[in-house]
């Protein structure tokens, strides 16, 4: 039950913010013990939503960039990406040209876009302690008509990795 709670307001407070275009990045936390270590595995889950697993991809790719090393066995971390979010829709309006020379009319038009308001959540743990050794956060519209905007997340991600090895 406090667990249900817990998410509730995590929904409610996320379908009570404004709906922002861009991706904002926020560095939760940053631990020394990070420096020194370069092995990761990714943790997975056996149903996990095709947004997850791109993000996951995205994530694991960022990290390779950055230095650190994906092993199978004894990784010195654990990485995985996790979307909070909720759904939302809105209706976009336009006015413009319709046809061209002589025959040209404007015209309203509108059409509704639907996707994914919420927080990216991108964590390192240590593999031995499972204590969270650095966690950063994207916060935005994170898909808009079911494509993840991966952009975006790849630029919120280089400007949260550039904290890590600092």
């Amino acid at each position: 039950m406090k667990n249900f709670f817990l998410i509730a307001g995590i929904l409610f407070a996320l379908a009570s913010c404004k709906v922002s275009e861009n991706i904002t990045v926020d560095q939760v936390r940053k631990s020394s013990d990070l420096a020194e270590m370069k092995t990761y595995q990714v943790i997975t889950q056996k149903n996990a939503s095709r947004g997850i697993t791109q993000l996951n991809r995205i994530y694991e790719q960022k990290l390779i960039e950055n230095g650190f090393s994906p092993v199978e066995e004894n990784p010195e971390l654990f990485v995985q990406a996790i979307i909070a979010s909720v759904d939302f829709e809105k209706e976009v309006k336009g006015a413009g040209p319709l046809g061209t020379g002589l025959n040209t009319v404007s015209i309203d038009h509108s059409f509704t876009t639907t996707g994914e308001y919420g927080k990216a959540i991108f964590l390192i743990q240590n593999a031995k302690t499972n204590e969270v050794l650095w966690m950063g956060t994207g916060t935005g519209i994170l898909s808009e008509n079911n494509q993840l905007k991966k952009k975006d997340i790849q630029t919120a991600l280089d400007q949260l990795l550039a904290e890590v090895r600092q």
